[in-house]
């Protein structure tokens, strides 16, 4: 190219881990053809797929690119992808050839430039569309590229209010459109199954600035909102989207309507996600109560955890016993192997309530126990909702009718009100008195830990708990039963597990920031004050000792 060429702003090199050399990366096991660049730029692709044994045709509307590859010896044609004919012309430009077929469509950061999304992917699927007729049905691959907006670096400064459009990156002042992986996604799967991708990572961005911005800080506020927001999907350091599709032969004018055909159906309140192994009777004390409650605003997910399929089978045919219009919200599923955690994360998985709930076979819960969980949510929507209950001791017994029975009263053993402070030192809350939003489940990806052996509804719910806030009723809605002897976790589990497992939890709450509710300093500011002034009174602290600090 000569000395006194124009400027190029998108005169990028296929570098190794660049975009084109991960677009073309996905086209390398497609056979020997060529790959049309829709967009081209300045052709950065060819070389990318030259590698792999592809030809190459590029095609942009800029004049200055187009001279640019033809400078350096591309294929290249100057054709505006909004032109009315646009489909025609690009046919015309790759006349069939049996010994080099065109094996893909490239469009490498376009779609953003264009006004109507939409319209673009129906235009390169006609395109595609046609090439497959005069290639004898075969279609090319579509390959694109995508900024991802919603990269950690724009998240934490939008939340302070900036969005700082640049000259290129990830707010480019010529982009027009933007798109999260979900907007991706649902502009293409109608039409497109997906075929491959190598995303374009990068922890910093050109949205670095102003250097000591408090978002990009190594603790604080940008430390808490960087976890937030690494912790959603797992995109957060995903600079581009690079995507492989493959044409899809399902009816699209169907798929477009199936992915909106439930927007009118309002989910039930809560899914009640039920443990068993089948083996307790206690299991119909616990359907009963399900289905004694005043609003049936839920569904039942009772999860039989057992190797053998025929205990399931039995368990469909109790619920079956029950009052038609219960039992069709009771829906028995069958898990095998894997520990306590295993019904659990698989309920999660299957819910479809605005909260989901847990209990085990063994609880009891009163009528009103989702209406009082429901009025809270009227006032407290999306936080953690819990109530109070009372505990139950029980021993098993063996016989034909019972195989437990009661050996205490009822003990209101638990505290009236949530306290997350209280609750990082104990669990304070059995199953039995919480539902959670599965919003803050889905959005953070949170599931019960199946690498503990106790403690995972503890873990559980302080993960909901500090991401959703929470709020408390202090109605008792719920019986939690307590074996002595035989029959319970603290049976099955002995004491070092029980304090392995705690540490772990607290350990693990211990490794991210976490956001205290309003009054929580207050709270550490006297307790800080009891503990000097009881070590003073015990003689440990004199007067004029340093104050007491937290330990490193």
């Amino acid at each position: 190219m000569s000395s006194d060429a124009p400027r190029l702003k998108y005169d990028f090199s296929a570098s190794p881990g660049s975009t084109y050399v991960r677009a073309a990366g996905l086209l390398a096991e497609e056979p020997p053809g060529r790959v049309l660049d829709l967009g081209a730029g300045v052709g950065s692709l060819a070389q990318a797929v030259a590698t792999h044994g592809h030809g190459y045709i590029g095609v942009d509307a800029d004049g200055d690119n187009v001279a640019t590859m033809l400078d350096r010896g591309i294929d290249a044609v100057q054709l505006d992808l909004m032109a009315v004919d646009v489909i025609d012309r690009v046919v015309e430009l790759v006349a069939p050839s049996p010994t080099s077929p065109i094996v893909g469509v490239a469009m490498l950061d376009v779609i953003e430039h264009l006004p109507d999304p939409r319209r673009s992917v129906s235009l390169v699927t006609q395109i595609i569309d046609r090439i497959a007729e005069l290639q004898e049905g075969r279609h090319p691959l579509l390959v694109v590229s995508i900024p991802n907006v919603a990269h950690s670096d724009l998240s934490v400064k939008f939340v302070t209010g900036r969005w700082d459009i640049t000259e290129v990156g990830l707010l480019d002042e010529t982009h027009v459109t933007l798109f999260t992986e979900e907007r991706v996604q649902a502009m293409l799967l109608p039409w497109y199954d997906e075929a491959g991708r190598d995303d374009v990572t990068s922890p910093i961005t050109e949205q670095r600035f102003p250097r000591d911005h408090p978002g990009f800080g190594t603790g604080g506020i940008g430390a808490f909102l960087r976890h937030l927001r690494g912790r959603s999907d797992g995109l957060a350091e995903t600079y581009q989207f690079v995507r492989a599709y493959r044409r899809s032969s399902r009816n699209v004018t169907a798929a477009l309507a199936d992915s909106g055909q439930d927007a009118g159906q309002e989910p039930p309140f809560c899914s009640v996600i039920l443990r068993t192994m089948g083996a307790r009777m206690s299991l119909v004390d616990a359907l009963t109560a399900l289905a004694s409650q005043q609003d049936r605003d839920l569904e039942v997910l009772l999860m039989v955890h057992h190797h053998d399929e025929a205990v399931a089978d039995r368990l469909r045919a109790l619920t079956s016993t029950f009052e038609p219009g219960f039992a069709a919200t009771v829906h028995v599923h069958h898990i095998v192997g894997g520990d306590r955690s295993a019904p659990l994360n698989a309920g999660l998985d299957l819910a479809v309530g605005r909260y989901v709930a847990v209990l085990d076979d063994d609880d009891i819960v009163t009528s009103d126990w989702i209406s009082v969980y429901k009025s809270q949510a009227i006032q407290h929507p999306g936080s953690l909702l819990r109530s109070n209950c009372v505990v139950q001791w029980i021993e098993r017994r063996s016989t034909p009718l019972i195989d437990f029975e009661p050996v205490s009263g009822f003990e209101q053993s638990y505290p009236t009100h949530y306290d997350l402070l209280d609750t990082i030192r104990s669990n304070r809350t059995p199953m039995c008195a919480f539902v959670a939003p599965m919003e803050t489940i889905r959005t953070f990806g949170i599931t019960f830990d199946d690498t503990l052996r106790v403690c995972e509804d503890w873990k559980f719910q302080l993960d909901v708990a500090r991401y959703a806030g929470f709020s408390h009723d202090p109605a008792i809605t719920s019986v939690y039963r307590r074996w002595r002897g035989i029959g319970g976790s603290e049976d099955a589990q002995d004491r070092e597990v029980w304090i392995t497992d705690h540490n772990r939890v607290v350990d693990d709450l211990d490794a991210v920031p976490t956001v205290f509710p309003p009054g929580t300093m207050r709270r550490v500011h006297d307790l800080y004050t009891r503990i000097e002034h009881l070590e003073r009174e015990l003689g440990r602290r004199g007067p004029d000792d340093p104050p007491l600090h937290i330990a490193p």
